[in-house]
């Protein structure tokens, strides 16, 4: 299950046209190199970095960007910045993912200074965990901006979810390792792409519907540095919707990869330990196992393997539901093998 939702902020929080279009159209006059160009044209500009921006919509030379970058900021700072609002619903959106336990934040190649005076202008700072920009001065694309969000949380990129409107939002989340729902309320794209796109929201309120389709379609890896590696072609614990699946553990060591204990109920406590890492490493525990099935190589072994399990499973209100299967032989001579699946 995500645990992080980020949001670009032009045109995915807040319909900024209006003051971008104003500074960067000053910005060309004030550089004597404005003309009329096509509004889907104009549109262009707003998503990428401040130069790739003018490079895209404008065709400005080389010669001319660093000069178009500066007196854009200083425009923009005096009366750009403040001709912005939130898009209807984006507020109610965020209180609600907020009240399902995700945390929210904010991915945008707004330098970080403006992205953060932005958000205190529409009154919109509360609603953030994180912020996320380049530093004044900075060149970051958007893969380092996600990543950064992420890290200050502490929260795998893996479960992170960008919302944005543009390809520079989708590209940027593809490079990072995070999900991507696409906005289709903003600058970038159209109802019309919708059908291109494996996930996308309409508008502000069905961010929230989009984000549980997303998640209950969701595939992704958990390893854990405590438990065995996985040595074949499988995947320690696979996430899936609200349940993660974990590959039958034998009693091996972390670190050594030997076998440990010499008894079915010895090796049955080092397997739990295994588990318990795995569960641990997905944000779960033993108290949300819904599965149990434990593989014996004898089936003589059931009642000392029974009496771990219980231990195992002492004070835990739902008891698992289980299968206990006598097998011809284990991975390198095992005597148990426990496989689990746990609601997150």
């Amino acid at each position: 299950m995500a645990k992080l939702v980020l949001f670009d902020f032009d045109g995915t929080i807040a319909d900024s046209s209006e003051g971008i279009f104003y500074t960067s159209g000053e910005t060309m006059r004030r550089l004597e190199l404005y003309r009329k160009i096509p509004l889907e044209q104009h549109r262009k500009f707003i998503g990428p970095p401040l130069k790739e921006s003018f490079r895209i919509a404008y065709g400005l030379d080389e010669m001319y960007l660093d000069d178009a970058v500066r007196i854009y900021r200083e425009i923009y700072r005096e009366k750009g910045d403040k001709m912005l609002a939130p898009y209807e619903g984006i507020k109610e959106a965020i209180e609600r993912l907020r009240s399902l336990g995700y945390k929210t934040g904010v991915a945008t190649n707004k330098s970080l200074p403006v992205a953060r005076r932005c958000l205190e202008n529409i009154k919109m700072t509360q609603y953030f965990d994180v912020i996320s920009g380049p530093l004044e001065g900075e060149s970051a694309n958007k893969s380092e901006i996600i990543k950064r969000a992420s890290q200050e949380l502490g929260i795998a990129v893996e479960d992170t979810i960008m919302i944005g409107d543009t390809e520079n939002d989708r590209l940027g989340s593809e490079m990072a390792g995070s999900a991507f729902i696409a906005a289709l309320w903003g600058f970038g794209y159209t109802l019309e792409d919708q059908a291109r796109l494996p996930f996308s929201s309409i508008s502000p309120s069905d961010i929230v519907n989009s984000i549980l389709e997303k998640e209950s379609k969701m595939i992704s890896k958990v390893a854990s540095d405590n438990a065995p590696k996985a040595i074949g072609p499988y995947s320690q614990a696979v996430k899936f919707s609200n349940l993660l699946f974990i590959s039958g553990q034998i009693p091996l060591d972390p670190q050594s990869g030997e076998l440990v204990g010499k008894t079915g109920a010895e090796q049955a406590k080092q397997c739990f330990k295994n588990i318990k890492a795995v569960l641990k490493e997905a944000g779960t525990d033993i108290s949300r196992v819904v599965k149990v099935t434990v593989f014996l190589k004898s089936i003589g072994d059931f009642q000392s393997v029974n009496e771990v399990y219980s231990k195992e499973f002492e004070g835990v209100e739902i008891l698992p539901a289980r299968s206990a299967i006598e097998v011809a032989a284990l991975p390198k001579g095992a005597l148990v093998e426990i496989e689990v699946i746990a609601a997150l």
